[in-house]
């Protein structure tokens, strides 16, 4: 990241605290509207950050975009923004209509759509092709974030080149990014929790037990954020940085979790402690948009289809940093 991509981050986590509160979070997840998070980050004019500067966007490109997905994720954010960012990026590359002011979900087969609920608009491989639709999801939340397990299609508002994989692509990826934020924010709190919690006289940090989960915990978050990084370099989303990305946060979500809850101990999962909106949502995303098994096994496809003699050079030449 340079210095201006880096400005623009904290510029937008600027804007998120004092936009996007735990008790907003809170809020819509009891059943109150979005509308009024919405309309202040859609105001802010970060959503529209990859669209062309006549479209009044800022012409970002995949990896300046990446730390707003990330950031998006660290703030637990209860709308789609990062999905509506990387739809309406879509829809301009393709000279298509951006419906003016409204969320989109990037609505790949899925068992669980991430805020599919809380919108209206969905892009989604429709015949094959990826496709503007009016939507409405349906079925269970169970992890009460906004989700849906399905969609129903309404109105087709555009129909753009490409395969039904370029919606699982920027599904999986920013699906990534998210998990890559939200897992930087527990590590954050796992660190302070242990810094300040008090046990036998001493802070929990002080115990070898505790230091060594907290340095497992790192390695997980450090090793997702870089893959899913990888995942936004180049000019679109190639499939094997991916399902590198996606197979690699998947791996981390339960250790993720798993680690931090313990270190929490109890309070961790209580309603009124704020680790569980991230902990929930984290699970929720490894579940969208293909396990890891599934990402595994297209990795295994594009080693064997590779010409190259090694798995080295595969990955030098597939997932290297600065390959585009």
């Amino acid at each position: 990241m340079n210095d201006d991509d880096d400005f623009l981050a904290e510029a937008f986590r600027r804007q998120l605290g004092g936009t996007v509160t735990v008790e907003a979070i809170r809020a819509i997840e009891g059943g109150a509207s979005c509308v009024e998070v919405w309309r202040d980050l859609d105001a802010s004019g970060f959503v529209d950050a990859m669209l062309p500067e006549a479209a009044g966007g800022a012409n970002l490109d995949l990896a300046q975009a990446f730390p707003l997905v990330q950031a998006a994720g660290e703030f637990c954010i209860p709308v789609p923004f990062a999905e509506t960012m990387i739809a309406r990026a879509i829809l301009a590359a393709h000279g298509a209509s951006i419906p003016s002011g409204v969320p989109i979900v990037l609505a790949a087969p899925s068992p669980t759509i991430p805020g599919a609920r809380l919108v209206h608009h969905a892009l989604i491989a429709s015949s094959g092709v990826p496709t503007l639709v009016v939507a409405t999801g349906r079925g269970d939340d169970v992890f009460g974030t906004g989700g849906a397990t399905a969609i129903d299609p309404g109105d087709v508002l555009a129909t753009l080149p490409g395969d039904t994989d370029t919606v699982m692509l920027a599904a999986a990826a920013v699906a990534s990014g998210l998990m890559a934020g939200a897992m930087a924010r527990v590590l954050e709190m796992s660190l302070r929790h242990a810094g300040e919690r008090q046990q036998f006289g001493r802070s929990l940090g002080k115990f070898q037990a505790i230091q060594q989960q907290l340095a497992v915990l790192a390695e997980q978050v450090l090793s997702t954020q870089v893959a899913a990084r990888n995942a936004f370099a180049g000019s679109a989303f190639d499939p094997v940085r991916v399902a590198a990305a996606k197979c690699r946060a998947n791996e981390a979500a339960g250790l993720v979790c798993n680690i931090a809850h313990a270190i929490h101990g109890a309070i961790g999962v209580t309603a009124e402690f704020d680790l569980q909106l991230y902990t929930r949502r984290i699970k929720q995303w490894q579940l969208a948009f293909g396990s890891e098994s599934y990402w595994g096994a297209r990795l295994g496809r594009a080693r064997i289809a590779a010409i190259c003699d090694t798995t080295a050079d595969f990955l030098r030449l597939h997932l290297s940093a600065g390959v585009a």
